[in-house]
């Protein structure tokens, strides 16, 4: 099981504390960018060139957000190595752009769509981007509302990951959301490969050290 620690920075100050209350600890992490118009809370958002990323983590980011136009190639910019993109509401021809984007840099892509929406669309959209893009993964919410930390379990994502588990045998499902030992124990038992957790990791301490002995702890869990 990957865990993958997730930031929901309302500002590039708090973004730069906790990555490095980070540092060390783990090699990926996941910024999520919230525009407050798909995503619920709005977020830090990489608009100044000035702000670059401290080194030593490979960086996943989720874009909740309207226009991945505008946020897409800064990101990649910012040394990107996955991205999560939210399909609701995308035209195959919008999907293909962003492949074309994320083409160049072998960067991993996250597929995501919300909770309300059907499942067998979803897979079937999964596997014609697979075809034409073999750096596909899929990211499942673990809450209803996406775009803000510290919201209840969604059971209903269990029977989805179930179902994409079958229906995109070879591909990697994580899971985003909601996310602790207990949590996460049931996803793994669905087939879900990965977890995505912010709020447990910093609900439990403020230093590096609680961060790091509850990550550490997690890991020992879930190996």
């Amino acid at each position: 099981m990957i865990i993958t620690p997730a930031i929901l920075p309302e500002s590039f100050e708090v973004l730069t504390h906790k990555l490095f209350m980070l540092e060390g600890i783990c090699e990926r992490v996941q910024i999520d960018l919230c525009d407050g118009v798909f995503g619920l809370e709005k977020t830090w958002l990489p608009y100044k060139d000035d702000e670059v990323l401290i080194t030593g983590f490979a960086y996943e980011f989720d874009l909740m957000v309207t226009d991945f136009r505008k946020f897409l190639p800064r990101i990649i910019a910012l040394g990107a190595v996955r991205v999560v993109i939210h399909i609701d509401e995308m035209t195959d021809d919008e999907i293909e752009e962003v492949v074309a984007m994320v083409r160049p840099h072998l960067i991993y892509l996250g597929l995501c769509v919300s909770n309300d929406k059907n499942v067998p669309a979803f897979a079937a959209r999964v596997r014609k981007i697979d075809a034409s893009y073999s750096k596909v993964f899929i990211q499942v919410m673990g809450i209803k509302n996406i775009g803000a930390q510290g919201q209840p379990f969604d059971e209903g994502v269990l029977r989805r990951i179930e179902y994409l588990k079958d229906a995109c045998r070879h591909i990697e499902i994580q899971v985003d959301g909601a996310m602790n030992p207990e949590t996460i124990l049931k996803v793994k038992n669905r087939g879900a490969s990965g977890v995505v957790i912010g709020s447990y990791i910093f609900s439990h301490g403020v230093t590096h050290d609680d961060v790091r002995d509850t990550l550490y702890s997690l890991k020992e869990n879930f190996r």
